[in-house]
């Protein structure tokens, strides 16, 4: 067993809490083991004029890195996965990783956007394909304000150089990976200066966080890498004790994926994978060099106990209509008075419903959406929204704790359920008076967009419990399940359309 490990990665002060991660995850595991430091500078950090979006520039921030591998037994690298090449270089690897961070990309942009209602042009400060052709593709929709065309500006430099030219230009936005974002926060070993000005800025101009739905990054992005030497086989046997399985599938396969367009920081395309309620979800877009648009949003894997393979006719599925889907009759509930005095608070916009009397809302709090839909929705009404769950579920809202550095009380606009006592709903209308088809205790399989309309089904069908059911991601699954007696009838789909292709 070694006594000695020696951990090589980049100056940065973002590497260099990445490279404690993996040092402080080895002590955990193997106390007597001594860990020491390497910082160095790549030939990327050197050469500020070489071209990081061209592509020859793979491995400009890894190579040098990567070659002290070979100099000792003992050594070991530490990457962001995402800058390290697909192509491998012969004699090393990355052969681990642990705990992944947010993958998201966050944009931030200048407060004085909020006064305006049209403008010719907004300059953002990226030099990523990926993001330029992303933001073109999908931004329009997602902030209240009328543009014509983006203008990029080419951005080099460590988390803190970023952010101090992003203020000291005239660009109005700046996009930044979330997972450097938040390492940087949320480490008690960063530079104070460095924490502070990066507060001040989300404090004082408007983020958005990008859904992987529209924006899926870098491969590997949020990841950490560990690179050993091929031959180092007690090394290997070491690091593979604290890697982490899933993840590590998950970048291998995102870098496989990019590998049949090339790769590179070059590509306009972004691939994410990840794991929600035991299935794989898969996200691509992006355009490749012949120009074929690239765009799908899918499950890739699913556990054991759910079927892929759907049986289920339209005849015998509900609901196959529009007009199945509206079961309820809709009252309206003014509660703006109260939504307006609300200060500080992260106000979750359950449906685009929730809006229906256009509420004010005071500028100290951050707006949220279940899904793009009502992301959409409330841009057209006027309304800067910072983020949506991507229609993943509620728990989505803890990662914005980490760019407000507290926590924040968390209320909902929604629908008048009896059956939910949270005190922090508002409930802007209510839902009365459910009409089912005559034929529904026939119906073979049924798609949920709400566990209240679940329940106000199987309370005047109790029969229907027993048959197939599917939902989307986030909570109507986990209140699904938890009603549900065989667990093995309910499958979950990203959201009703994708459901109703499997149907025969």
């Amino acid at each position: 067993m070694k006594e000695h490990i020696k951990i090589i990665s980049r100056r940065s002060t973002l590497a260099k809490i990445q490279a404690k991660l993996v040092g402080n995850t080895l002590k955990s595991k193997y106390p007597d083991i001594k860990i020491e430091y390497s910082w160095i500078k790549t030939i990327g950090d050197i050469d500020q004029k070489l071209d990081i979006s061209s592509g020859s520039s793979m491995g400009l921030f890894t190579s040098d890195i990567s070659e002290k591998v070979m100099t000792s037994d003992n050594n070991i690298a530490v990457h962001s996965w995402k800058d390290y090449p697909i192509v491998e270089n012969g004699y090393s690897n990355i052969y681990a990783t642990i705990d992944r961070a947010d993958m998201r990309d966050v944009l931030i942009l200048k407060n004085y956007l909020k006064n305006l209602k049209n403008i010719k042009t907004i300059k953002i400060m990226t030099s990523s394909p990926r993001r330029r052709y992303a933001l073109n593709t999908y931004l329009k929709n997602l902030i209240p304000i009328q543009f014509k065309n983006i203008k990029f500006h080419d951005l080099r430099g460590n988390i803190n150089t970023r952010i101090k030219k992003f203020l000291d230009n005239d660009a109005d936005g700046i996009v930044i990976a979330k997972a450097a974002l938040d390492r940087i926060l949320n480490a008690k070993s960063s530079d104070i200066n460095i924490k502070n000005n990066i507060n001040n800025c989300l404090r004082e101009h408007h983020w958005i966080i990008l859904p992987l739905s529209l924006f899926p990054t870098a491969p590997g992005q949020g990841a950490i890498g560990i690179e050993i030497n091929n031959t180092n086989q007690e090394m290997i046997k070491i690091i593979n004790t604290i890697n982490v399985i899933d993840i590590f599938k998950n970048v291998k396969k995102e870098k496989e994926i990019m590998s049949k367009y090339g790769g590179g920081c070059s590509q306009k395309i972004g691939v994410s994978i990840w794991e929600k309620n035991n299935v794989t979800i898969q996200s691509i877009n992006g355009k490749t060099d012949e120009n074929k648009v690239l765009q799908s949003f899918e499950i890739t894997e699913r556990a054991a106990t759910e079927s892929e393979n759907n049986t289920t006719t339209k005849e015998n599925a509900f609901p196959i209509s529009k007009k199945e889907q509206n079961i309820f009759t809709r009252i309206n509930k003014n509660k703006n008075n109260q939504i307006s005095k609300i200060e500080n608070a992260i106000i979750y916009i359950t449906r685009k419903n929730t809006l229906f009397n256009k509420p004010r809302f005071n500028n100290s709090c951050i707006l949220w959406t279940s899904g793009i839909k009502s992301w959409r929705a409330s841009c057209k009404s006027g309304y800067w929204i910072h983020g949506s769950s991507d229609s993943m579920g509620e728990s989505d809202i803890e990662s914005l704790f980490s760019l407000i550095q507290k926590k924040r009380e968390i209320i909902k606009l929604t629908f008048k359920n009896n059956k939910n006592k949270n005190s922090n709903d508002i409930n802007t209308y209510e839902l009365n008076n459910p009409i089912f088809p005559s034929d529904i205790e026939c119906r073979k399989e049924f798609y949920w967009m709400s566990s209240f309309a679940f329940e106000a089904a199987i309370n005047k069908f109790p029969n229907i419990q027993n048959k197939k059911h599917a939902c989307g991601m986030g909570n109507t699954y986990n209140k699904l399940l938890s009603i549900i007696n065989n667990k093995t009838n309910l499958t979950c789909y990203l959201d009703y359309k994708s459901w109703k292709k499997t149907l025969k």
